[in-house]
């Protein structure tokens, strides 16, 4: 027994040693090379260091350490400038000339600190005397989803970020005195699905210029539509749909380029309200806000029509012949919270 306990310590005590590891990179550069240490090789995510080398002195010049690396091998061994942005296997050494000016730059990985515990880097710039780290570049790899993308034609640096499903943004950058400058900006918020907020931040030369545009998406399951007409002479469509499987009724009007100009209720106007009444075989929808008092009207014939009435003034919208989809009949059998029967 003891010959057997003599070697199962033998072999825990060697075990340390087989899960250390230490791969050479060396196709990224031709002044320097990389050492990447991995303290754990049985871990996804492992304690360890990335080292830049000079090739001429063999010096050490740069090292990052991280208490997180995520390192693909490839047949064994350890790749440079693999970038399957945003979410896919991103090299712990990446080399490319970032801010255009002719010599390849580095980013080295430094843990898992971009979105949704994504790989994020440290970038140095490759300068005529020296690798030097460069916090406005950095700040591209760390506050957005993995490493910054590179357009070398249009030299352009492009990031994106999000928040589960329904908030993302695209950021566009050019080189200004050597460093990141935003001139372009898009966020699509759908928190208030099926709306989209569109907000476009855009830089003109001389300031930011915001722009904001509203779009309505009904292509999912748990959205009803329950009727819709194009607007006689100004190619408007009113659209009165169900969310949430028939739970919430909404109305809402669309520009002609499709744009969302107004909604019924407004986000986080729970208490708002639709009534709905036959009589003498026409069928009226009501509904009102602050400005004006609306009522969607089904004649017998099955002809829709909306009027808007505000102050003393009432203004009819009326059906563009054969644009007419679905009628307000369903809403008599549909029990949404926010609709009555009178």
């Amino acid at each position: 027994m003891s010959r057997y306990l003599f070697l199962l310590l033998l072999l825990l005590a060697a075990y340390p040693s087989w899960a250390q590891q230490t791969y050479l990179v060396d196709d990224f550069s031709p002044s320097y090379f990389g050492k990447i240490y991995i303290q754990d090789t049985a871990e996804v995510f492992s304690p360890g260091w990335v080292a830049i080398y000079d090739k001429k002195t063999k010096k050490e010049v740069v090292k990052v350490e991280s208490e997180e690396l995520a390192l693909s091998l490839h047949n064994g061994k350890a790749q440079s400038n693999i970038q399957e942005v945003p979410y896919g296997e991103q090299s712990l050494i990446i080399s490319e000339d970032f801010n255009f000016d002719g010599r390849l730059d580095l980013a080295i990985e430094d843990g898992q600190n971009s979105c949704y515990h994504g790989p994020s880097f440290q970038i140095y710039l490759n300068l005529p005397t020296e690798l030097k780290h460069s916090q406005a570049f950095t700040d591209l790899a760390q506050d957005y989803c993995g490493m910054f993308q590179v357009d070398a034609k249009t030299k352009r640096l492009y990031t994106s970020t999000k928040s589960g499903c329904c908030w993302h943004q695209d950021s566009e950058f050019i080189i200004r005195n050597g460093e990141p400058f935003l001139v372009r900006q898009v966020e699509m918020d759908m928190m208030r699905f099926p709306f989209q907020t569109t907000t476009t931040t855009t830089w003109s030369g001389t300031r930011m210029v915001q722009t904001t545009s509203q779009e309505l998406y009904l292509e999912d399951e748990s959205i009803r539509v329950v009727c819709s007409f194009q607007v006689v002479g100004n190619g408007k469509q009113a659209v009165l749909f169900t969310t949430d499987n028939g739970l919430m009724l909404y109305y809402a009007l669309l520009r002609k380029d499709g744009q969302l100009e107004f909604t019924y209720p407004e986000f986080g106007a729970e208490t708002d309200k639709f009534t709905i009444q036959v009589a003498s075989g026409i069928t009226k929808l009501r509904f009102a806000n602050k400005s004006a008092q609306y009522t969607v009207q089904q004649a017998a014939s099955g002809a829709l029509s909306i009027q808007v009435k505000v102050g003393g003034r009432v203004v009819e919208l009326r059906e563009q012949l054969g644009t007419r989809k679905g009628s307000l009949q369903p809403l008599l059998k549909l029990k949404p919270e926010n609709l009555s029967r009178i």
